[in-house]
């Protein structure tokens, strides 16, 4: 982000003395920056910003999606990156090994199919509408146990299985995973049984996710957190802690992706740091009430990883940057996305299982349209001059609010490399803008700064065009 004092700054040219000064603006292409460091939100939010922002601090095409044969899965996995992904379809259970690209397991069972996860490389747990509805699943020897255990979330830590049933958290002893295994492994006697969060304000366990050697609880009432015995593992020291964090994680989705644990939600978007909240969602706050919170999901592209939330009615995706902390979009619309460790990413929203970012010669359009903004100049002002550095085919039109009412899209160029582009004809506002939308092949490489001159006219001349 460039510095407040030498964003703008204003000359006198002679030519148009008397008319007013003009300004030289110079800013990321975020939003045009401006030096009103007290707006906390404008100055870095483009209406519209169709591109990845890449390792220098410009922004690159967005190659499109490859589609796979391998049917779409609903899954709760939370944590990136992954090589195997469990998931289900209606009463099919399925295990997708994504780096190969192919189905490395697959069960018909009984009845719906409600959660699952793996317990370790070799067992999975999941949970159906049946009786008996908690099954573990031992695939590579072919055997499956059916046990009497109801819940809505479930979580492997500690070699024990832990699920989460209204107040309770149900867990087992490390029999769990033995396929010789004959009893209750939720028995006391085998090393299990069951903890109640009796506090108030909770009446639902959401979410259990093992992080930083422990176990975090997500509630409806807030957030608490499991601490074992590194030493014994021994159940008779489980402890909870009341994080104080007093939220309703039943209107959220938690997400891991790497070192990162991220709370998004209708109320905001959040870093978990510590066992403090860290809002990261203030410049794009006012379009929390347009997003499907319950389908986001994170992905990675050229050393950097993303957060996906889909809009509920449109047809794009608000997408978080979490290595350069910037906010655009994808022109079309991605859910419960996951990645793996060589980078790819994952879209599980269609009928069929995409790959995201993966076809390398054909890329969505960049699109690219700044706020509209006074620059602290209560006068009619108009825009000389732009130059652009990108490279690749584009379209140059500048914006004006007309009198507060309208834009006004007026001028047009194509070009390639860095560019001048000049008002041919008059026009003018209180509030100037600028767009930039690369043609139909999206190949639009880069585009690191727009450079303005913004002619603001004199309290006598506001009617002057430029000609």
């Amino acid at each position: 982000m460039a510095k407040s004092k030498r964003i703008t700054s204003i000359q006198a040219d002679k030519k148009y003395q008397g008319l007013g000064n003009l300004f030289h603006i110079e800013s990321p292409i975020l939003g045009l920056a401006t030096n009103l460091e007290d707006t906390k939100r404008e100055p870095f939010h483009a209406f519209e910003l169709y591109a990845l922002p890449d390792l220098r601090y410009g922004w690159i095409s967005i190659p499109k999606e490859n589609v796979l044969s391998l049917v779409a899965i609903n899954h709760n996995q939370l944590s990136s990156p992954i090589n195997y992904l469990i998931g289900w379809l209606n009463n099919n259970l399925y295990i997708y090994d994504l780096e190969r690209q192919n189905i490395e397991y697959q069960i018909t069972l009984d009845d719906s199919i409600n959660s699952a996860i793996f317990i370790n490389d070799a067992t999975v747990a999941c949970l159906v509408s049946a009786s008996n509805p908690l099954r573990v699943i031992f695939y590579k020897s072919a055997v499956q146990k059916s046990y009497n255990k109801n819940g809505t979330c479930l979580a492997s830590f500690k070699g024990r299985l832990f699920i989460g049933e209204n107040k309770v958290l149900h867990f087992s002893g490390a029999s769990i995973t033995d396929p010789s295994f004959t009893g209750d492994p939720f028995a006391t006697e085998n090393g299990g049984g069951y903890l109640i969060l009796n506090y108030p304000q909770v009446s639902k366990i959401c979410y259990l996710l093992p992080w930083e050697d422990m176990l975090y609880i997500f509630t409806d009432g807030g957030l608490y957190v499991l601490t074992v015995s590194l030493a014994s593992n021994s159940p008779s020291t489980f402890y909870i802690i009341d994080t104080g964090i007093n939220y309703d994680f039943s209107k959220a989705k938690i997400l891991q992706a790497g070192n990162r644990l991220v709370i998004v939600s209708s109320v905001g978007m959040f870093y978990l740091s510590g066992m403090n909240l860290e809002r990261i969602d203030w410049i794009v706050a006012d379009q929390l009430s347009n997003l499907d919170f319950v389908k986001a999901g994170c992905g990675y592209y050229q050393g950097q990883g993303f957060l996906f939330v889909p809009y509920v009615f449109q047809d794009k995706t608000l997408v978080f940057s979490f290595e350069h902390g910037q906010f655009f979009y994808l022109p079309f619309k991605v859910a419960n996305c996951v990645f793996t460790p060589s980078g790819k990413t994952y879209d599980f929203s269609q009928s069929n299982l995409r790959v995201l970012f993966a076809d390398n010669s054909s890329y969505y359009k960049f699109q690219y349209m700044s706020v509209l903004h006074d620059y602290g100049q209560n006068r009619f002002k108009y825009i000389k001059e732009a130059w652009i550095n990108g490279q690749g085919n584009f379209q140059v039109s500048f914006l004006y609010d007309n009198y507060g009412a309208f834009q006004s899209r007026f001028y047009s160029a194509v070009g390639p490399d860095l560019s001048t582009y000049r008002s041919s004809f008059g026009r003018k506002g209180y509030r100037v803008g600028i767009q930039i939308v690369s043609d139909d092949s999206g190949a639009f490489a880069f585009v690191n700064k727009i450079n303005l001159r913004v002619h603001v006219l004199g309290p006598v001349n506001y009617f002057y065009y430029t000609g």
